[in-house]
Order: C-alpha cells, then sequence, then structure tokens
C-alpha cells in the first residue's frame, strides 16, 4: 500500500497535483500535462515550469510509457479498492460472516470479541438470502398498500366528481327555480297592481258621481232658499 501511494505521488502532475492526463514530456525531460503546461506558458515565456528551461510548444512529446504506467496504475488502484471493501478493517482477514445483530458484515476473529457476543451470525451468502426473504416479504407488503392506497385513491377521485356533479346540479336547480320564482311574483305584481288599478278607479268614479250628486243637492237647496227668500 505504501509503494503504491508513492508511486501515485510519482504520478502526479507538478502543476495540477493530480495524476497525468495526457502527459507530455519537455526536452529537459520533465513531464506534465499537457493542458497544464499549455496554461502555464499563458501567463509567462515558454520554458520549463519546474527547471525554467527554454521549451517552445513543438518541444512537447506525448510520453506513452507514462500513459500506460498511468492506465495500470487506475487498474490496481481500482482493483485494490474493491477487494479492501471485503477485509476487515481492524483484523484484515476476509469478511465472511454477517451480524444480524449490528447489521455489519464481519470476518472470523470478529466472531469471538466480546461486541458480537451472543449475536446470531450467518455466513454473509445466507444472510444476504435472508435478508433477500425480507425484503421480498417488506416489498409484497409495500406492494399491497400502493394497491389499497390506490384503489382508495380511485374512489376518492369518483366520489370527487360525483360531488362535483352534484354541485353543478344543484346549483343549475336552484338558478332555475329562482327564475321561476321571479317570473311568478312578477307576474303577481302585475296582477295585483292591476287589481288596485282597478279598484281605485272604481273607487274614484263612485267618489265622482256622490260627489255630482252632492252638487246638485246643493243646487237644489239653494234655489228653494232662494224661492223662500224671494216669497218671504
Amino acid at each position: 500500500e505504501s509503494l503504491k501511494r508513492s508511486l501515485g505521488e510519482e504520478l502526479n502532475c507538478s502543476e495540477c497535483q493530480e495524476v497525468f492526463k495526457d502527459p507530455v514530456t519537455l526536452k529537459c525531460g520533465h513531464n506534465f500535462c499537457r493542458e497544464c503546461v499549455c496554461e502555464y506558458w499563458k501567463t509567462t515565456s515558454p520554458s520549463c515550469p519546474i527547471c525554467k528551461d527554454d521549451s517552445a510548444i513543438f518541444d512537447l512529446t506525448s510520453n506513452f510509457t507514462l500513459r500506460n504506467i498511468i492506465e495500470s496504475y487506475k487498474k490496481e488502484v481500482k482493483k485494490f479498492k474493491a477487494e479492501s471493501e471485503y477485509v476487515c478493517s481492524q483484523h484484515g482477514e476476509v469478511l465472511k460472516l454477517y451480524c444480524m445483530v449490528d447489521q455489519e458484515a464481519i470476518c472470523i476473529i470478529c466472531l469471538t470479541s466480546r461486541k458480537h457476543e451472543n449475536h446470531k451470525c450467518l455466513p454473509i451468502k445466507e444472510a444476504a438470502q435472508e435478508s433477500k426473504e425480507e425484503f421480498k416479504k417488506m416489498l409484497k407488503s409495500l406492494q399491497d398498500i400502493q394497491r389499497k392506497m390506490t384503489d382508495f385513491k380511485d374512489k376518492y377521485r369518483i366520489n370527487l366528481k360525483i360531488t362535483q356533479d352534484q354541485r353543478e346540479k344543484t346549483e343549475k336547480q336552484i338558478k332555475e327555480d329562482f327564475v321561476k320564482l321571479h317570473q311568478f311574483l312578477h307576474e303577481e305584481e302585475k296582477n295585483l297592481l292591476s287589481d288596485l288599478k282597478k279598484e281605485m278607479e272604481e273607487k274614484e268614479q263612485n267618489m265622482r258621481e256622490m260627489e255630482e250628486n252632492i252638487v246638485q243637492d246643493l243646487r237644489y237647496i239653494s234655489k228653494t232658499i232662494k224661492d223662500i227668500q224671494q216669497k218671504l
């Protein structure tokens, strides 16, 4: 691991401090990422960022050997990471067991430790199969709940549609009833006004006739008074 770490440092570009990308070699022998050295030359005269020897764009030579070494290094690092995932960080042993209580992979030495004393432990494949069965049951339960909730949602959607239709129907009926009521009241108003007019006209006519009769009576009385006065 220390060898890989030191090798990784040697494969780092001095400019970006990362593993070389498209490595090129200057005529002085120093290596850089092509992009890094080109960016460096944008701010200064063409020279080596390390030893300051004069250089130029046509001096850049692709270092295929270094590129192949980097590719091999990356593969080894990837392989090491994959293998390290299955090794106990405390004992360096392969993780072959799974503690069902602590829900973690352990090695054979971990099994004898106080931490996992009296814990149910299974081979990783058996634990994985058991967990898979539990997940299948959980998945089936969740799918059943999902179906039921979908049915409920559909029923509520249907009930909502029915409620909306009923509301629209009721609103329409109320409006129609009030239109009819307004028409009825308008007709009643017309009839009542007509009856009132007719009644008042009859009363007025009767009063005019009575007034005329009184006038005639007054004329007769006046004449009679006048006749009597003459006789006197």
